[in-house]
């Protein structure tokens, strides 16, 4: 990749393009959910203390979210440390500042890994906006969802790159965001640079991702014991696509997922074999998503959408297969 002036207007326009996409993407987030914005930041408190979560007039203490520490840390930290600003204050700040990062290490790994110009750069970086907006339909918001978006970012750059030592630090680290951050080690099996042996590829897979979800297990119980488990709601998933399928419209969570996969899979070009290969991650991303997570929020598909907006990026690259 060519060496671009910190000062070309190119890449100012680049910095200050992500920068105000960001600030609409958290306008979004946060003005959608304003009513139910005091649950959201009581919880965060409560996560690190292992106490019950608050939804509404609902409160429970069996929920697989107390390994989800890091924006919590970071928002006590700023809260009781440098003070100044009230907890709410500071928390509009760090989702700001989150979902900014978040569309900066994407917008990063496709300009430095995949190598698209600065005008296509601009075009999957909206496109990933959008699908972060599209999952913004549940009422409480969950701040893990961005700073995944940064950690998938950075997990496909390390495999690109073939820097397992990255993968797997990233992997170990932002399990404390969110226990999807093993999914580093199934991205570091499909982009990791050949020559590499299939058994190799494998045993790589398995000490990045087990890796990751050991930190993740190991902080839940630490906090609290009876969040240890993870959710299996397939139950629930069958009764809510039966229902949506039935009452089908544009407006519920199907035609949201649909019109979200609908636009981005026709921005791809199945040609390339890197392209394939993204598209792949996201079916295989779509599998947990759906037996442990609750599909009527969308929020669960975001790390397929991010393989997905890559998969645009990839099929837009500058120096594509022959």
């Amino acid at each position: 990749m060519p060496a671009r002036s910190l000062s070309s207007r190119s890449f100012l326009r680049g910095i200050g393009f992500v920068i105000g996409v960001g600030l609409v993407v958290a306008w979004v987030s946060l003005s959608l959910r304003l009513h139910t914005r005091p649950d959201t930041i009581q919880n965060m408190s409560h996560i690190l203390h292992g106490e019950p979560l608050v939804f509404g007039g609902d409160s429970s203490s069996v929920h697989p979210f107390y390994n989800r520490i890091l924006f919590p840390s970071l928002l006590s930290a700023l809260t009781k440390g440098v003070g100044h600003l009230s907890e709410s204050q500071w928390y509009i700040l760090l989702r700001i500042a989150t979902v900014t990062m978040a569309l900066a290490a994407f917008a990063f790994t496709c300009l430095r890994s995949l190598h698209v110009t600065p005008r296509d750069l601009r075009l999957v970086t909206a496109l990933m906006a959008i699908s972060m907006i599209a999952s913004f339909g549940y009422p409480w918001e969950d701040p893990t969802d961005v700073i995944d978006v940064f950690a998938q970012s950075l997990s496909v750059l390390a495999a690109i790159e073939g820097r397992f030592l990255l993968c797997l630090g990233l992997a170990a680290f932002f399990a404390c965001n969110r226990e999807s951050a093993a999914y580093a080690g199934i991205i570091w099996f499909f982009l990791a640079p050949s020559p590499r042996p299939w058994l190799r590829r494998g045993l790589e897979m398995v000490a990045i991702s087990l890796a990751s979800y050991a930190v993740a297990m190991a902080i839940r119980l630490h906090i609290s014991s009876t969040g240890a488990a993870n959710w299996l709601p397939l139950p629930h998933n069958l009764e809510a696509f039966g229902l949506a399928v039935g009452h089908f419209t544009l407006v519920n969570w199907l035609g949201g997922l649909l019109a979200v996969t609908l636009f981005l899979s026709c921005s791809l070009d199945m040609t390339e074999s890197l392209v394939r290969r993204f598209v792949a991650l996201s079916a295989i991303f779509a599998l947990p998503a759906i037996l442990f997570g609750y599909i009527d929020d969308l929020r669960v598909f975001l790390p397929c959408a991010v393989m997905l907006c890559f998969a645009v990026a990839a099929s837009r690259r500058i120096d594509k297969e022959a």
